[in-house]
């Protein structure tokens, strides 16, 4: 199916030169996008408001920048373009202006480039989160790494022998953890987007925890298994509480050990680890 054209999407703090050096080096690379929305607390103050007129000069009148359209978007709270971010109302607004950008290009079918070297570290942090909430395969978080006399003269474009590259920033997607997570695109707000992801992973740990004891585990296996979990024991005391000898608890829990490498796909599960896997199931069991 073919796609929309991309979309860079570029945090901007008061440096226009991080957009425009992410825009240089992906259409270097050969990243297809039409257009670029940046992203800014209000623009009414020094020296912002420069940043921002600079910006829009450049994009009308550098040759490359002909076929893209620029968007500058204010980030917005309740009460409208957020002047700066300085309480955690002002960081949670933040959140979802980013996280609804993103999800507005993804909605409509468009690759995504996020760059998150420009404004405020809160915007890195929460557009990470963004990227993790909601792209795909193919969407890209961006850092720009700047230096040498290329960012001591502010320049807008790089050289080809300037001091700048883009750095790929690892995703974990949340889609790829596991099956049972769904799709976001219809969540609008982070934060609910992010509980319902807490909401199902914490399903399927249950899920996951019940099947391994109703279903791998032996009768046998399974009340030693529940002492351990719930109480803590040592093999001994299980032996004595459930009228067992020392060895047969061993073996027992040799084999759980065993059926829950298999079933979770792991190299090597010990006492610790068991208990782990187990504790919500047993705690929600009671």
């Amino acid at each position: 199916m073919r796609r929309e054209p991309g979309t860079l999407i570029a945090t901007l703090g008061t440096k226009p030169q991080v957009v425009t050096t992410a825009a240089d080096l992906l259409l270097s690379e050969g990243h297809p996008f039409s257009d670029v929305v940046v992203l800014h607390v209000g623009g009414e103050q020094e020296p912002l408001a420069s940043a921002l007129n600079r910006l829009s000069e450049e994009f009308a009148s550098y040759p490359p920048y002909r076929s893209l359209t620029l968007q500058l978007q204010a980030l917005a709270g309740a009460g409208g373009a957020l002047p700066d971010v300085e309480t955690q109302a002002d960081a949670e607004a933040a959140f979802r202006a980013i996280y609804r950008t993103v999800l507005a290009a993804k909605r409509a079918g468009r690759q995504v480039h996020l760059s998150i070297v420009g404004g405020r570290k809160v915007f890195a942090v929460y557009g990470m989160a963004a990227a993790q909430l909601l792209f795909d395969d193919d969407d890209c978080l961006w850092y720009v790494l700047a230096g040498g006399k290329f960012f001591a003269d502010e320049r807008f474009h790089p050289e080809p022998d300037d001091e700048a590259r883009l750095v790929r920033v690892p995703v974990l997607r949340w889609s790829t953890i596991s099956p049972v997570l769904t799709d976001l695109s219809q969540i609008d707000d982070p934060f609910e987007a992010a509980e319902q992801q807490r909401t199902l992973q914490l399903r399927q740990t249950l899920d996951e925890a019940r099947a391994f004891v109703l279903g791998a585990l032996t009768a046998s296996e399974r009340r030693v298994v529940e002492l351990l979990v719930r109480e803590g024991l040592a093999d001994a005391d299980i032996a004595e509480r459930l009228s067992l000898s020392p060895r047969t608890v061993e073996r027992h829990l040799g084999e759980a050990y065993a059926k829950a490498c298999a079933h979770w796909g792991l190299a090597n599960v010990n006492r610790t680890q068991l208990v782990t896997l187990l504790h919500l199931y047993y705690t929600l069991n009671g």
